[in-house]
């Protein structure tokens, strides 16, 4: 995982921390609510949906969507399986360089670039490891019930890649980054011509995240940080003029994406 990752799951520990300093320091009144929990999950299943954000786009971003179905083996332990589809696009960098790059004509040899792979399909399962429970008090008459997890697993998901560099229909190529309006950036209308590729890869996920349960029996909202990592690979050394030639890169190594999650589950 980056040290961007590293950093938003080390401060949902700390928040999760200072939530349960804060407990005892209550009176013992408070201590019997958190005791006597909202809600036990243990023995119950528990079907959500999710929607995730990148935080750090740089080459690509992404939307998430996913659907998940747990069974929450203990209050402390569940398992959950994850699947859903990814909506993503290159980002406003990306499409710079891909305009700026396919303008000069004087390369003939180009190295496309790391991170370009985007997630569609994809499904993880998983094991939630939830045993910090805890009580925030928005107002005296609200108190907030809340579990911390961590969740850890893996599965498989389908990519896709635009090259940024390649694309072996020239004159296609100009016409999809053609300016139409004369404002200086290329409209980029319909397919893309640059060079595409797909492939299925495993898929590794790991989140930290918040439970919160809701005043109505069985209802729940989650808040995660989420990182998805699957296997890089990029062209170097391809011939411009007709994409053919080059080798992969023997230093792609991996591609971490760092979503915020938002997420609903109901517990039965």
């Amino acid at each position: 995982m980056t040290r961007t990752t590293l950093n938003l799951m080390s401060c949902l520990v700390l928040l999760t921390a200072s939530a349960a300093f804060a407990e005892e320091t209550d009176e013992l009144v408070e201590k019997v609510a958190v005791r006597n929990r909202l809600f036990s999950t243990e023995g119950r299943f528990e079907l959500g949906g999710n929607v995730g954000f990148s935080i750090l786009s740089r080459l690509t971003e992404h939307y998430n969507l996913n659907l998940s179905v747990a069974w929450n083996v203990k209050d402390w332990f569940g398992l959950e399986l994850r699947g859903g589809y990814a909506l993503s696009r290159h980002t406003s960098l990306a499409d710079q360089i891909q305009s700026d790059f396919f303008s000069n004509t004087t390369i003939t040899k180009a190295n496309d670039a790391a991170d370009l792979w985007t997630m569609t399909g994809h499904g993880v399962i998983g094991a939630r490891f939830q045993p910090f429970y805890g009580k925030i008090n928005l107002m005296s008459e609200l108190p907030i019930h809340f579990q911390f997890y961590i969740w850890v697993g893996g599965g498989v998901t389908a990519l896709s890649r635009e090259s940024l560099v390649l694309c072996a229909d020239r004159p296609a190529c100009t016409e999809y980054l053609r300016d139409s309006d004369g404002d200086g950036d290329a409209d980029r209308v319909g397919v893309s011509p640059f060079v595409t590729q797909t492939k299925v890869s495993p898929l590794v996920s790991v989140a930290l995240g918040f439970r919160f349960f809701l005043p109505f029996t069985g209802h729940s909202v989650k808040i995660e940080v989420r990182d998805w990592s699957y296997l890089d690979s990029f062209t170097i050394n391809a011939d411009r003029v007709t994409s053919q030639g080059g080798t992969d890169s023997p230093n792609a190594g991996v591609t971490n994406l760092v979503q915020f999650d938002l997420g609903y589950a109901f517990i039965f």
